[in-house]
């Protein structure tokens, strides 16, 4: 569960700067963990119309030492009372992705059942509330502009997904060697190439690692030297060449950013500060790869923080973050993966408008690989043509399905398979 100690501090510490704020907005105490004090605050204006540290000292029957260390911490914030709704709001926030957690993971026990579990999520969503200042009236709605997109250039991909749209947050996950970072790095080549900028963090890979593994997968094969090892003819390093790379280098020095993994705070702090910084050099693509090697991450209350964090940024800055995240390790872990098995809880998948997995066919275990060809026929493709496969879990887009893919390992991109014809054939006659 997520502290909330801070938030409640900083909206104390609006009502001692100014305490009409009590009239102006209903502070529920059923979201404060430290319901006491606003309750005594609350108490102390009713009686009294006015609320300072002296009256509040001087009422209280308990005087000590404690309380007026407190009060002088309240003092200390350098705050606006302006803000104090948005603290608010975010404090109803937390409260209702804990107690979706606590529920979650209480049917995940099996201590409640699916019934049950159902009842409870819908009075939760009943009574998720608005403040008075968010309700619309029609003519302040403005016209819709058209939806601003990018594409992974894997055609069904991005025809399930409605392409990656501007302003959302985007997670993808998989096992461990099944393809995440080439997967991302594929779609950051496809937006280098329309000459948009990016931002990058590869907390796995060297900045040396990422800049050839990026040129390569932007090349011909024409264009790449295959260095053969000298102890074994059969293993080569591929890279581009030599004067490829310094008219990458010309070309795009100002359209790629990364993440110094030199930084020694590597937290969601830093990490949103040079997002800005980027932002401000006009970057609206961010990948982070993978998020679970920020500072902190492996506490579940963290990884909601760090992706409410995220989608924040994204949202409010109308960009594209693209997060990898690691499956939780369980004692059966397959290769396929649902929401639930997912780093972190319930609550990341909620603030996630795309999820999607990818799978290496090869790495399959022989009865996940033919309950696999069984799903995968479901989309169309025939599993013993594929090398990869990405299964869309969640999406605003068209459909939750999969896409077959094959492994080009000259330039180290995935390419789409092509759709079995009998099965299509056969969905155009149940239609």
């Amino acid at each position: 569960m997520i502290d909330t100690k801070e938030l409640e501090n900083k909206i104390f510490a609006c009502i001692l700067l100014d305490a009409k704020i009590l009239e102006d907005i209903n502070l529920d105490e059923k979201y404060f963990k430290y319901k006491n004090v606003l309750i005594y605050f609350k108490n102390l204006y009713k009686k009294y119309k006015y609320l300072d540290t002296e009256l509040i000292v001087k009422k209280n029957n308990n005087i000590n030492q404690k309380l007026l260390d407190y009060i002088a911490e309240l003092l200390d914030y350098e705050i606006s009372t302006k803000n104090i709704n948005g603290y608010y709001k975010r404090l109803k926030e937390i409260y209702r992705d804990n107690l979706i957690t606590k529920i979650t993971d209480e049917y995940k026990r099996k201590i409640i059942d699916y019934k049950e579990f159902s009842r409870q999520m819908f009075y939760i969503n009943k009574e998720d509330d608005f403040d008075e200042d968010e309700i619309l009236t029609i003519d302040n709605i403005k016209e819709s502009e058209k939806v601003e997109r990018e594409y992974t250039r894997i055609n069904e991909l991005d025809y399930l997904l409605k392409g990656i749209e501007y302003g959302k947050l985007s997670l993808w996950s998989g096992i461990t060697n099944h393809g995440k970072t080439t997967l991302m790095i594929q779609f950051a080549k496809e937006c280098i190439k329309r000459h948009k900028k990016l931002f990058y963090f590869s907390g796995e890979q060297t900045a040396e690692e990422f800049k050839n593994y990026l040129y390569v997968g932007m090349c011909k094969k024409e264009q790449l030297d295959f260095i053969k090892d000298i102890n074994n003819s059969r293993i080569y390093d591929t890279k581009p060449k030599k004067e490829v790379v310094e008219e990458y280098d010309k070309l795009y020095k100002d359209y790629i950013y990364l993440y110094n993994n030199n930084i020694p705070e590597n937290n969601i702090q830093t990490m949103i500060k040079i997002m800005n910084i980027a932002y401000k050099k006009g970057v609206r693509i961010f990948f982070i790869d993978n998020f679970m090697q920020l500072d902190n991450s492996e506490k579940l209350e963290e990884q909601t923080r760090i992706v409410e964090s995220f989608k924040r940024f994204a949202r409010n800055n109308n960009c594209i973050v693209n997060l990898v995240a690691h499956p939780r390790k369980t004692q059966f872990q397959k290769n396929r993966l649902t929401i639930f098995d997912i780093s972190g809880t319930q609550n990341i998948a909620n603030k996630s408008s795309n999820i999607c997995t990818i799978i290496r066919t090869d790495l399959l275990p022989e009865n996940e690989y033919e309950e696999m060809r069984k799903v995968l026929a479901k989309s169309s493709y025939d599993i013993d043509e594929c090398d990869a496969i990405i299964e869309v879990l969640k999406t605003k887009g068209n459909a939750c399905k999969m896409v077959g893919l094959k492994y080009n390992f000259e330039t180290k991109v995935y390419e789409e398979v092509s759709k079995k014809e009998t099965s299509i054939n056969e969905n155009k006659r149940r239609r």
